[in-house]
Parts: C-alpha cells; structure tokens; sequence
C-alpha cells in the first residue's frame, strides 16, 4: 500500500488512515482529547513509546493549551510544537510515510483537528540490553565497554570520547520494510570527503527489503566482497577502538540492531594491534607483536608445509624423520589425508564451541577435541605428531580472532597445495594470495599498506611500536 500521503484535517480520518495501513494491529494505542472543544488523538507503539514520559509531557502542555483557548486546529498545532510540548526532539510530519517511520521508531504522533500537520516528539522507552564488556575483542588495560543494540546508545558511547564539536553522525535509513537505521561517524577535516559521499552512495544504493545488522550492509560498502579473501573494513564492538579510528579520519558506521561498529578503510597490519599496545612497554608490545605475526604463519602456513614435506623428506633432521615414519606408519591414510581430517575436525569442533551455549560450548569443544583425538589416534586414522600440528595451529588462530575466517580457508588451500604438488604447490598458492590481498583497494586506501606502497615511517610502526605511536596507526 502506498503510504506517501497527505493527512486529511480531520482526526477520525487520520486515525482511520493509520489504523488502515498498518492493519489496526494490535500494539497500536490511539487516545482521544478534547482541548477547548477542539478534538486531539494522541497515537504510539506499545513498548516503543514510554507511557510516563508521553504522559507527563502531554498533560502539562495541554493543561497549558486549554488555558490559552486557541481558536482552532492550526493555532493549536502551533501552539503545542512552539512553546507548550517541552520535548528536545519533537518535528512536524505531513506525509504518513514519514509519520510512521518516526511512530516505528518510539515517537508519538499528536493529530489535531482541523489541520494537515502531526507533532511527532520524542518518548521511546523500548527495552535495550545494558552496556557490557567486550566479547570478542578484550583487553586487559582497555575499556571494559562494549556496543549495544541500541544505535542511540552506541552514539552516545563514542561522543563521550570524542567531545569535538567536528565529530558528526549523520542518521540514514537502510531497508524498504525494515527501515534501519544507519549511522555514518566521522570527524570533519579529518575523514576524506570523496570516501564520506562514496559511503552514503553504496548505503542508499541499497535495496534489500529488510537490514537487520551490520552484515547486511558490508557487501554494499565492499566494492570486491565477494572476489577477496581479505576484508577492507573491519567489525569492532569496543567503542574506544571506534574512536580512535575516527581521530586517524577513517569512517565509522553503526547499524540499529548490531552491537558492533564498522570502520573502513582498513589495513592488514590493523589485525595485529590492539588497544593494550598503548599501556605496555614499547619492548614488550613490539615482542608481542611478532609473537602474533609468527602465530598468524602457524595458523596459516605450518599444516601445509608439513604436508608437504612429503615431497621433501630431507628437510626434515634425520632423528626426527625417523620418529615421524614411524608414527605415520600405523596410520591408514596418506599424511595430505590425515590433515585435511584433522582440520575439518578441527574446524567442525571450533564451530560447535561458538554456537552451543557457553556453558556447554566450552566442554563439548575440549571433551571432543580429547576424546575423538585419541580415539582418533589409536584407531590409525592418524598420527599423534598431527595432534601436535593441529593443537599448534589452533592456539595460532585463537591469537588473531579478527583474521579467523581468513585463516580457516587459507589453510585449507595451503594444505591442498602442499599435498598436490608439495612446496611448488604451497608457492604457487601463496603468490595467488598475495595477489589477492594486494588487489584490495577501499576508498582510495591500500591493504597492504604501509608495505605496499611502501612507506618507510609507518612501515616501522607496523614492526615495533615507538613511544607515543597509535596503537591503530599502522
């Protein structure tokens, strides 16, 4: 039903022609007044609108319009939105299709007899989870809050760390049935102004009829999403973490309904920092960032090197060749088999640890990883030195969560390559991956930089951290 009309003067009319549009349903709460003798309704969403707040605010200012006697509909239009209704967030709508979106979204709508014009003023009071800490991007010094659902709430959170006036939100909407609500932050001066109006053209350029988070909208704002490995935006639920990105000019945008923020560009050394880098040691945070770079190899190289050593057993010491041989020799499948099984389990476990509950996710994960590796183990299906290998690679990957599902398919790759062709195969794959990488572009802002184009200064801070560097300055 088109609902880009105009209301009609009358109240009962009105209120007919919202009832209609939206099927009269039934959380719709529609009340009548009569001030002077002019005749008011009063319409809101049950458990969107906050019964006190809307009304406190309406008896005083219609104990106050009743006082001043207007005359008519018009004069008590502009009586209430001039000077009577005290709302810091009340607009005039005439068109129901803006007057719905607003009473969708916690307004209250005012409808006065005899005019066109409906007061829309701010009353939402729906239910919000509270703030909590960070789950999936902890520190130890950093800030233990974390986004909400609530996209008002999430503005909120970065405004209390960025207290310039040239920090902007500008509110968008995402969903021909939904109408999300789709925040873009920046820092005017800072953010590129080519990159901002590139960003509001991929949001409204989206036609999906329901947007119901974050995820929904990152195809559209990705020009090669789906022929790129790696992403050029990064998801983040830390608040101190959007901020900083903001302060560097990059764009953030927060998505009504997803308590995470998405920030873009991004780089691939931004993987490897965290927000603790600016509360330890410089020495220190430079060692643990090499520790993650090594990990980032294990988790993503080491499986295929080690099938691939088949093909050259002489890379291997003697001693430990020999151990290695015997272990695989009770085995029944060839070595590029056995990883590829205990990978997929790997993987498989990894997945019903993070779906299950997390007081059952956590057990079936280390009780399945014991009792089927074992199990696994002395049925001959494969060697113990790959429970090694894959406990190796899996503590490796735990160490970046933010490149998990990069590494979980690169992986896979390395080891088929280094199982087809051995360290030819594991060459040619890697070459194609860094292909891959180099070819993502974003916003006129390369991935792989400060390597590629090479940049001497913030190639350093990408090595080891310098007092007084960003922790997110890559």
């Amino acid at each position: 039903m088109n609902t880009e009309k105009s209301f009609p003067p009358s109240v009962k009319s009105a209120v007919d022609m919202i009832k209609d549009i939206t099927g009269n349903t039934c959380e719709l709460n529609c009340a009548c007044y009569y001030i002077s003798g002019i005749e008011a309704a009063v319409v809101s969403e049950e458990g969107l609108a906050g019964a006190l707040v809307q009304n406190e605010m309406l008896a005083e200012a219609f104990a106050q319009a009743e006082n001043h006697a207007p005359k008519n509909g018009e004069k008590l239009v502009d009586m209430l939105f001039g000077s009577l209704l005290v709302s810091p967030d009340k607009t005039i709508v005439t068109l129901t299709d803006d007057a719905l979106i607003r009473l969708f979204s916690g307004y209250s709508l005012i409808i006065v007899d005899g005019s066109s014009r409906v007061i829309a003023f701010g009353t939402q009071m729906f239910g919000a989870r509270s703030v909590s800490a960070p789950i999936s991007d902890q520190t130890v010094y950093g800030s233990q809050e974390a986004f909400t659902e609530n996209v008002r709430v999430s503005i909120s959170q970065v405004r209390r760390r960025l207290k310039t006036p040239d920090l902007r939100f500008e509110m968008l909407t995402a969903g021909g049935l939904s109408k999300t609500d789709v925040c873009i932050a920046y820092v005017k001066g800072r953010a590129d102004n080519s990159a901002l109006s590139d960003v509001r053209k991929r949001i409204n350029s989206i036609k999906l009829d329901t947007v119901l988070s974050g995820g929904y909208i990152r195809p559209y704002l990705e020009k090669g999403y789906t022929r790129t490995l790696f992403s050029p935006s990064r998801l983040t639920e830390r608040p101190d973490t959007t901020a900083a990105a903001l302060a560097e000019g990059k764009i953030a945008v927060l998505t009504d309904g997803t308590p995470f923020a998405l920030i873009l560009p991004a780089r691939f050394a931004e993987s490897f920092t965290t927000p603790d880098d600016m509360a330890g040691k410089p020495l220190y945070v430079s060692f643990i960032r090499w520790l993650k770079y090594l990990a980032f190899f294990l988790a993503t190289l080491f499986p295929g090197l080690y099938a691939a050593a088949v093909f050259e057993p002489e890379s291997f010491a003697f001693k430990l060749l020999l151990n290695l041989y015997s272990a695989e020799e009770s085995s029944q499948f060839p070595l590029g088999v056995e990883v590829i099984i205990i990978t997929l389990l790997l993987e498989i476990l990894r997945e019903a640890g993070i779906r299950l509950p997390k007081a059952v996710g956590s057990a079936v994960s280390i009780v399945g990883g014991l009792i089927i590796g074992d199990a696994a183990v002395k049925c001959g299906i494969i060697s113990a030195p790959l429970l090694i290998l894959v406990g190796l690679t899996a503590t490796s990957s735990f160490v970046i969560p933010e490149l998990s599902q990069q590494t979980s398919v690169m992986r896979i790759v390395f080891i088929l390559a280094g199982t087809l062709a051995g360290m030819y195969g594991l060459a040619c794959a890697l070459i194609l991956m860094l292909a891959n990488i180099c070819a993502v572009d974003e916003l006129s802002v390369c991935y792989t930089a400060p390597l590629i184009p090479f940049d001497k200064k913030r190639f350093s801070a990408v090595l080891w951290q310098k007092q007084g560097d960003k922790a997110a300055d890559n």
